[in-house]
């Protein structure tokens, strides 16, 4: 689930395992078939809050905010496929990292990690013109499985990186053809289940795909707690959550976990302790099986464990795969209740301690931002460069031959000045008048220009440290909004608006001048 090679000038590349083999994550986009090479996939999670981006390319979905830094997210489909996902609850985003840094690529259902033998992976060099495309690393061909596309993880993100001005869509044109020998995805059984498999001493296991938030990597440092059970690790900061990490394997009974390159952490969800991440040797696998495949636990499997904490087995592979499903609530309930339970004053001092660590900050860090709402989304603009904030007049006097931003002059106190809708000056449709909306009177050379926007949110300081170059996604965006403010703690992604730039508009020009 997880890239193990961090050295991101070989992300791109699909490295041959021991044995001549090599390691895909598949995953289905619009009813086709791709997969990303295991070395360039960072983690898997589920769709995360994301912020989206004015002025950002149609296939760009938002900005997320992943345990600290700020994360691209595009929809794969749009890019491949000319079409936008659908979300569900199968949905999930693929981070992967490249040369460009961390990319999250939205997919419709990630299916399964997997290893093939090397014969089976043909190379884009070896197929011809026409089923080839600027993102294809060449296809997956097993006599028994369904033809897979491997994507070119660097091609991808240095895409999104520089948006092509022709705003053509890529099309997987000549590729359905290569499918004809691949047998028919049969409907899928309204009773299929997927499971998250994993590796305690050398033993599969696995949790419902449906129970799990995430699988992340082990991080370098956990906060350590005197006294607590020993299945119990610590606490980890997860995206502004302080979350407990558990030793699974400990946890029912066998030996401790040995944490390297290959553990992860299964975060999971539960409805009285919240989020609490597993750690396991190594992630395998998700796969998709119906209830029919599922087995009756034997007694002698709980041997080793308290009784009840597997739920069923399932074979695979003839009968050599055994995978023992775990059940999450007996893990809990039994397993780790008291655990759990006397951690929640220690959670409670971390996130204290974490919120603390800005009371001391010298008043020359910070800034100030005027926070303002558009369509839904947090803006700011620099104290620094907003005059004042009024009402929306009743009615604004109409400038001729503007564009339709431009909604008119005011008379605000004596002073005339051109008034712009923000919504339309970032390509977002107008609003209908309300009593939130509000003028932000912005300067540039004594010269004053007021922004309709949606509603006032707050006059906010924040630490410079906070403050980061957003992601340059578009050649207007990156004019417009080429820095953002980054509260993990409150776990908010406001995007700067650049007033310089805003103001410098041969349009706000002719209307100062008729002012």
């Amino acid at each position: 689930m997880s890239n193990e090679n961090t050295n991101n000038e070989t992300a791109n590349e699909t490295e041959p395992m021991s044995g001549g083999e090599q390691q895909f994550v598949s995953f289905m986009v619009n009813e086709e078939r791709f997969t990303f090479p295991m070395l360039a996939v960072g983690e898997i999670i589920r769709v995360p809050t994301m912020v989206s981006v004015p002025l950002g390319p149609a296939q760009m979905i938002g900005l997320a905010n992943l345990r600290g830094n700020v994360l691209p997210v595009y929809d794969l489909s749009t890019i491949l496929l000319g079409a936008k996902s659908q979300e569900s609850d199968v949905t999930r985003v693929v981070v992967v990292e490249s040369e460009l840094g961390s990319v999250g690529f939205l997919v419709d259902r990630v299916l399964r990690v997997y290893s093939v033998s090397s014969d089976a992976v043909i190379d884009k060099t070896s197929m011809t013109d026409s089923i080839a495309y600027d993102y294809m690393q060449g296809i997956i061909k097993q006599s028994d499985q369904p033809v897979e596309q491997i994507l070119d993880v660097s091609a991808l993100a240095k895409a999104q990186a520089v948006v092509k001005q022709d705003g053509n869509t890529m099309q997987l044109s000549g590729m359905q053809h290569i499918d004809n020998d691949a047998p028919e995805d049969s409907q899928e059984d309204e009773n299929l289940q997927q499971l998250v498999c994993f590796s305690l001493e050398e033993q599969e296991f696995a949790f419902h795909l449906q129970d799990v938030e995430e699988i992340v990597r082990v991080p370098a440092e956990i906060s350590q707690l005197p006294d607590s059970a020993p299945s119990v690790l610590g606490l980890v900061n997860l995206r502004g959550r302080i979350i407990p990490i558990v030793d699974l394997s400990n946890s029912i009974g066998m030996m401790r976990t040995e944490i390297n390159e290959a553990s992860r952490i299964v975060v999971t969800q539960n409805s009285e302790f919240g989020s609490v991440g597993f750690v396991v040797a190594k992630v395998s696998n998700v796969v998709s099986i119906s209830e029919a495949e599922l087995e009756s636990v034997p007694s002698v499997c709980n041997d080793g464990a308290e009784s009840g904490l597997l739920e069923a087995v399932y074979r695979s592979d003839g009968g050599k795969r055994l995978v023992s499903i775990i059940n999450l609530s007996n893990i809990y309930s039994r397993a780790l209740m008291s655990a759990l339970t006397s951690l929640d004053a220690d959670i409670q001092q971390e996130s204290q301690m974490n919120d603390g660590n800005d009371l001391a900050i010298d008043e020359d860090d910070c800034e100030q931002y005027v926070i303002f709402w558009i369509n839904g989304q947090e803006y700011g603009v620099s104290i620094d460069d907003t005059q004042e904030i009024t009402r929306v007049p009743e009615k604004l006097e109409s400038v001729p031959s503007t564009p339709d931003y431009l909604k008119g002059i005011v008379n605000l106190r004596g002073t005339v000045l051109p008034v712009i809708d923000l919504r339309s000056r970032l390509g977002m449709p107008c609003s209908e008048t309300s009593e939130r909306q509000r003028i932000v009177v912005l300067t540039k050379d004594k010269q004053r220009t007021g922004f309709i926007v949606d509603g006032v949110a707050e006059v906010k300081t924040v630490v410079r440290q906070t403050i980061e170059e957003a992601p340059s996604l578009s050649e207007m965006q990156s004019e417009f909004l080429n820095r953002l403010i980054k509260l993990n703690d409150e776990k908010r992604i406001i995007q700067i608006i650049e007033p310089k730039v805003l103001l410098d508009d041969n349009a706000v020009s002719k209307a100062h001048e008729q002012c």
